[in-house]
């Protein structure tokens, strides 16, 4: 019982690689009046769990269902607004029955509702030729439910600051493009800090169909409270580490409507489930 007790107590505080749409944007800002805007859908099915240590470890199958917004908005040619709201959150943790004895450990549990959401600003500090350079500020709005019996959380009641870097540039005449963006999460209630970055590459084939490569990483500062664990979607892990590896294409229907398919795994983790994010969505330009 105190072994299942454990692992349910450490699954949910490692889903981290769910997410439809990443509340972290890239280096360059809208233009003034213009906005891209997402409905997405992202779902992760894991029975394998990779502890503080990094032993591997079997659990309970967890599912995690996310409906999300995400949206840009230039303000002006130089500030752009951004949000990220996942307005239905639906996690799901299997009951457990003993192989031997068919006896119920645990009947399983579900919750659904709103999670924890970001907001912020993206400000262009220059441009040069191609090449752009920002800064970006999100703040963590604690909305989500953090208080769940069985810790199936939708957000860890804290309050939390990102500030980041970020420069990208384009190829032109060829539809390329890098970006590479780095950042300090500032994270309260006694959940450590942590050192953000991500780096994207992407390309579009006759102005249709994207394909993007992007690698994110986490690195906690360690200078929190260890007793706080968190809750799941590994958004809100305390202490949590990774390296992680997307692959994304996207195709456009129109000039401005398309949609995207994206998968995502990690590697060199801590505090994290064992299983690959899928997600895709609708996107507007306009």
């Amino acid at each position: 019982m105190m072994m299942i007790r454990f692992s349910i107590y450490w699954l949910v505080i490692g889903l981290f690689l769910f997410g439809v749409e990443s509340a972290v944007a890239g280096p360059w800002p809208q233009q003034r009046g213009v906005g891209y805007y997402k409905l997405g859908f992202g779902f992760v099915r894991a029975t394998t769990f990779i502890e503080p240590n990094g032993n591997r470890i079997s659990i309970p199958t967890l599912a995690d269902y996310t409906f999300s917004f995400y949206g840009e908005h230039g303000l002006t040619d130089r500030l752009t607004v951004v949000v990220y709201v996942p307005f239905i959150q639906r996690l799901t943790l299997n009951r457990q029955v003993g192989r031997e004895t068919g006896a119920v450990y645990f009947e399983g549990d579900e919750k659904t509702g709103i999670a924890d959401a970001d907001l912020g600003v993206r400000f262009g500090l220059f441009q040069v030729g191609n090449t752009v350079m920002s800064a970006s500020l999100n703040l963590g709005l604690p909305i989500g439910d953090h208080k769940q019996q069985s810790g199936l959380w939708t957000g860890d009641g804290e309050f939390n600051q990102r500030v980041s870097l970020g420069v990208g540039h384009s190829f032109y005449p060829a539809p390329a493009y890098v970006a590479f963006e780095a950042g300090v999460n500032n994270r309260t209630e006694g959940y450590s800090d942590e050192f953000r970055y991500d780096l994207e590459a992407g390309y579009t084939f006759r102005n249709r169909l994207t394909t993007i490569v992007k690698l994110r990483g986490l690195e906690p500062f360690r200078n929190g409270d260890d007793d706080v664990s968190g809750g799941t979607g590994g958004l809100y892990a305390n202490n949590q580490r990774f390296l992680a590896y997307r692959f994304e294409i996207g195709y456009g229907i129109t000039r401005n409507v398309g949609f995207s398919l994206g998968i995502e795994g990690a590697t060199r983790g801590q505090t994290i489930l064992s299983a690959p994010a899928y997600s895709t969505g609708v996107y507007m330009s306009l």
